[in-house]
């Protein structure tokens, strides 16, 4: 972990209500891979923010790494909360640091004209931190799939970004959709460079209801979640950012 990546991400955005409502909504055990999404791009916004004013292959490479710690750490609160309400024990799975990606991606902005690079960046690096949450949602969805529960796919159209012109919006428009595991498009986890979509999971309907039932105060908390976590996201957040 590049540490000072890391506290440039969290001093930038510690300050931001949005940021402060996310996290809390995943300690409060109401947060999803919804509010994973949001904290995703908005940690690549302020990683593309950052590199605009300092690229290098080795600050992408130190800022890459901080993104998928704090992925990472929001994923598995996420995934905590999304087990207790389905009432399952199993252990929140996420995914190791993608090299592969962050090189292929190092390697396309190397071919970039230094004057059009921060557009780029713009573009590239925000669908490519929100990227990381998809793959841990595929991971875990695939393993409880194999485990004997029922996933349900969710992938949420995002048109907020100039990068939607026609010919993105209506392949986004395509993918959209509530699906049951194994029955979702072949490209569901796919993004277009700019892509801001969310793609999230539940182990089941019966889950997302409850999860939804839980955020609008129509059901008790202790009667939906098992509460395993030994410590909240805020915390986790605040232990990264002091180490040394």
């Amino acid at each position: 972990m590049d540490e000072n990546a890391l506290q440039n991400i969290i001093t930038a955005l510690e300050g931001s209500e949005q940021w402060q409502e996310w996290i809390q909504r995943l300690d409060n055990g109401v947060g999803t891979y919804s509010e994973v999404n949001d904290i995703a791009e908005m940690v690549g916004d302020e990683i593309a923010r950052q590199l605009s004013l300092n690229y290098s292959g080795e600050q992408l490479e130190a800022y890459a790494q901080a993104g998928h710690d704090l992925v990472v750490m929001a994923s598995e609160v996420a995934q905590q909360n999304l087990n207790d309400a389905a009432h399952i024990g199993i252990k929140p799975k996420v995914t190791k640091y993608p090299k592969a990606k962050v090189k292929a991606l190092a390697d396309s902005l190397a071919e970039v004209d230094p004057e059009l690079l921060p557009t780029e960046i713009k573009d590239a690096v925000p669908s490519f931190v929100m990227s990381m949450v998809d793959d841990i949602v595929k991971y875990n969805a695939d393993f409880q799939a194999k485990a004997g529960l029922s996933p349900v796919i969710v992938r949420t159209w995002s048109g907020s970004f100039p990068s939607h012109d026609t010919k993105h919006t209506d392949w986004c428009h395509e993918l959209a959709g509530t699906y049951a595991y194994g029955k979702e498009p072949s490209r569901v986890y796919a993004r277009h460079k700019g892509c801001r979509c969310k793609v999230e999971y539940f182990p089941d309907r019966k889950t997302r209801g409850r999860i939804t039932a839980l955020s609008k105060g129509e059901i008790d908390r202790d009667s939906v979640l098992w509460n395993t976590r030994s410590d909240t996201l805020e915390a986790r957040v605040r232990k990264a950012n002091r180490k040394k």
